[in-house]
């Protein structure tokens, strides 16, 4: 329609309009307000009305955007899921590419009876120890694996004890040993990684979408890292279950060195490495190992005192090749400790677990193979394996973190 002094009106420019059809108003009105002579054919063919349209759509396009970004910053609005997850990092929850079931085994071993006839019991001596990581199948299918999460000792008590057999006289023949383990649904896998020159915050990535946990990471050396929550903790828990000790005479006493005499067959220390990472989960649901920004200084390890990598011959002024005087603000008060020590020049293997998912939920009685078979020894689960799931959603993630966030890593209780 073109201009007339009668639809002349002033107008100011509006910083609320955000949409297309409210930027074209406002633009109308500006070019009608300040450039009354230069411009008056308004009609939508015109080609000025096409350059109005065309600042319309790119100031709609940046409004959504910038209105977009905010929302990502925020838990409760984010809705990709890569924000999703690195939101819940800053949280301290990790997020896991796929979730696990978990079930509680029944293994069961038949013993011999031993004794005096009026005091028989189960002869121990012939039990099997049998290792964390021992895999269960599934009978109704095969792909299925369950891994044992810890010892089954028939030494240590709290197995059950009944009555499996008796002779032609009522005499006990042998007795069936029951003990509860918990199971996992996964496999072990190992993968390997050549370590060149050392690399601040070296990133290693898994190739499976289905990685449930890292059990073990050693370098050539046999040295192992640990995993930790986060790069500035130094102190990791040691489980030491003590089976192969030449000291141990039962189940419970464990003389390990000429001061000690542990009571258990467990023991748990904390020990202050420099050697850790930490892990991540990716876009495409696969797993990273993120270690830390130190080496070695001199090839000796001094607690946790190490070099950032960028602090490799350098020569701080004033000094004579006093390496250990950090200038980076990337260490810790102490200014000679860091993030954590970053492999180089070797080979580390790691070990890691893969499986889950909402098929590996078993129903009851359906794990009762060894997949390598164990003498006397027979396994079933009582009850359903349950928790599965093929990852978690970004919903699922984002209420996870409030909660995580909530407890601050701790036992909340009445």
């Amino acid at each position: 329609m073109p201009y007339s002094d009668r639809d002349y009106k002033v107008s100011n420019v509006n910083y609320l309009n955000k949409d297309f059809n409210s930027l074209k108003s406002t633009l109308i009105e500006y070019a009608k307000t300040y450039f009354p002579n230069s411009y008056r054919d308004f009609n939508e063919t015109s080609p000025g009305m096409m350059l109005i349209e065309m600042g319309a759509y790119v100031g709609d396009v940046l409004s959504f955007y910038i209105d977009q970004q905010y929302k990502e910053m925020l838990l409760p609005l984010a809705e990709e899921k890569r924000n999703v997850i690195n939101l819940a990092n800053a949280f301290g929850y990790k997020v896991k590419p796929i979730l696990p079931a978990y079930v509680d085994l029944s293994v069961s071993q038949v013993l011999g009876a031993t004794g005096d006839i009026n005091n028989l019991q189960p002869n121990y001596g012939a039990t099997t120890l049998i290792p964390e990581r021992t895999q269960v199948q599934s009978s109704a299918d095969s792909t299925i694996i369950f891994e044992t999460l810890d010892v089954v000792d028939f030494n240590v008590s709290g197995s059950t004890i009944e009555v499996n057999s008796t002779d032609d006289n009522g005499i006990v023949s042998d007795y069936k040993l029951t003990k509860k383990v918990r199971a996992i649904s996964a496999e072990t896998k190992t993968k390997t990684f050549t370590i060149g020159v050392p690399e601040k915050f070296l990133k290693l990535t898994l190739d499976e979408t289905n990685v449930v946990d890292i059990i073990s990471v050693k370098d050539s050396l046999d040295n192992e890292y640990f995993e930790v929550d986060y790069l500035v903790q130094d102190n990791v828990p040691i489980e030491t279950y003590y089976t192969a000790s030449g000291a141990r005479t039962t189940a419970y006493d464990v003389n390990e060195t000429t001061t000690a005499n542990v009571a258990v067959p467990y023991t748990l220390s904390f020990e202050r490495t420099s050697k850790k990472f930490i892990t991540e989960v990716n876009d495409d649901d696969t797993t990273s190992l993120v270690f830390g920004n130190g080496i070695l200084r001199n090839g000796q390890l001094e607690q946790s005192k190490l070099l950032q990598t960028e602090q490799v011959g350098l020569v701080i002024p004033g000094e004579t090749q006093n390496f250990a005087a950090a200038i980076d603000p990337l260490v810790n008060l102490d200014n000679r400790s860091t993030l954590g020590e970053t492999p180089a020049n070797t080979t580390l293997t790691v070990t890691y677990r893969v499986g889950g998912g909402t098929s590996a939920n078993a129903a009851v009685g359906d794990l009762t193979t060894f997949v390598t078979s164990i003498a006397n020894t027979t396994v079933t689960n009582e009850t359903p394996a349950y928790g599965g799931s093929d990852g978690q959603s970004v919903d699922e993630i984002r209420e996870a973190a409030k909660a995580y966030f909530a407890t601050q890593n701790r036992c909340v209780t009445q």
